[in-house]
């Protein structure tokens, strides 16, 4: 019988769902108690370092796939997963809308008068002008990524008219997207682009992408936004880049590290806009994502394999 670690929680009518499929829930209080073994967990549905490492790397470990609630694995040990030959799932999908929704956020705090605004309160100045305002379809996007939130991002950006490039690693085309570009030939796309998006995984790949070199090429472009990944852009890179006018307003809803120390520049840049990594955030994720688990363990169950979600450990998502 497979044993499940439900370190994300399960409702009743989920548990009793599970446990007709056959399949055991084994909770982290069984394990402190002793009265199952980390040993025996075949399945692990959510991750904590402190509760899944001792099941990981237990000397008789069983473990053989882990559900995890985000779309990112980066922070999961990759490579140890990988020498288990352990499959990893993800939540890719579920926080799309979200995130898009957020995106939408940004661009409109930057493009209709809300930054503006704010600027203005502590004057308690009141007037009414034109400067600084733009309409949607008076711009164009590049998006650093063809995935899920991407592809919906781009989706609710042509319902404005705004004209949307994707990058991503050979330039296939993808939904949504009036045209793709290669990671590694991307410039004629992000010459055009006034809004700049990163929504790609944390990967050694994507790890300081956005540096001097990368804002070195920017002219005067509106919008950089980062959903992806703290670690994807050199933070003195991104102020140089605002201090020159090379691009003038940033949302950033990662950075690198989290927590973002009191001390960082970041903080006293007025033309920043920082979110605390919450734009994914979404009500009653354990309702989401159950359906992925359900899936997979229906597939699982019966043949061993998962069929939704699988995430590439060589590529890191």
């Amino acid at each position: 019988m497979e044993q499940l670690l439900a370190i994300m929680p399960l409702s009743e009518q989920q548990r009793s769902t599970v446990r007709n499929m056959g399949v055991n829930i084994v909770t982290a209080d069984d394990i402190a108690r002793k009265q199952v073994a980390p040993d025996d967990i075949t399945i692990m549905y959510g991750w904590n370092a402190e509760i899944s490492l001792p099941v990981l790397k237990a000397p008789h470990s069983h473990l053989k796939w882990i559900q995890t609630f985000s779309a990112g694995v980066d922070y999961l040990p990759l490579s140890e997963i990988a020498q288990h030959h352990i499959v990893v799932t993800n939540a890719s999908g579920i926080h799309g809308p979200a995130i898009a929704q957020a995106i939408l956020g940004y661009i409109f705090y930057f493009t209709r008068g809300l930054w503006t605004a704010e600027q203005r309160r502590p004057e308690r100045f009141w007037e009414q002008s034109a400067d600084d305002l733009l309409v949607a379809d008076e711009t164009s996007a590049i998006i650093f990524s063809t995935g899920h939130i991407a592809v919906e991002t781009a989706r609710l950006l042509h319902q404005m008219n705004v004209y949307v490039a994707g990058v991503n690693r050979t330039g296939h085309p993808a939904d949504n997207f009036d045209e793709t570009y290669a990671i590694d030939d991307y410039q004629k796309g992000l010459a055009k682009a006034d809004i700049i998006i990163n929504v790609m995984p944390g990967t050694p790949a994507t790890t300081g992408f956005f540096n001097q070199q990368f804002f070195d090429q920017l002219d005067h472009k509106l919008l950089f936004i980062n959903v992806g990944r703290g670690s994807s852009v050199v933070n003195d890179a991104l102020l140089n880049a605002l201090k020159q006018g090379r691009v003038k307003y940033a949302a950033l809803d990662v950075v690198d590290p989290e927590p973002l120390p009191k001390d960082s520049p970041l903080w006293a840049n007025d033309h920043i806009l920082l979110t605390p990594h919450v734009s994914g955030v979404v009500d009653h994720l354990d309702t989401r994502l159950f359906p992925i688990l359900y899936d997979n363990l229906k597939t699982f169950v019966s043949t061993g394999l998962v069929s939704r979600n699988q995430v590439d450990l060589s590529a890191g998502y």
